[in-house]
């Protein structure tokens, strides 16, 4: 099932969220590739699911959210942009 254009609503909120980072960050030189679009989204999961308010169904959800976004279909439109 695709999402305003995008694989899933997932992947298409990463996008729509961190979208503007990922462009600066490739004007200032960075290569935007599927791994350093995994890595930004795990830090920013990490300063949630490790605080103290996270809790077994909400981890257990957010993981499952996580699970679904496609980072090689964002690289490839960052790749598309340059």
């Amino acid at each position: 099932m695709s999402y305003n254009g995008w694989k899933n609503k997932e992947t298409w909120l990463v996008n729509l969220w961190i979208g503007d980072s990922l462009t600066m960050d490739q004007e200032a030189g960075c290569e935007i590739n599927a791994a350093y679009i995994e890595l930004m989204v795990d830090e920013m999961a990490s300063a949630l699911l490790d605080g103290p308010d996270a809790n077994g169904f909400m981890t257990d959800l957010f993981n499952c959210a996580l699970g679904e976004i496609d980072y090689h279909e964002l690289a490839s439109h960052y790749e598309e942009d340059e």
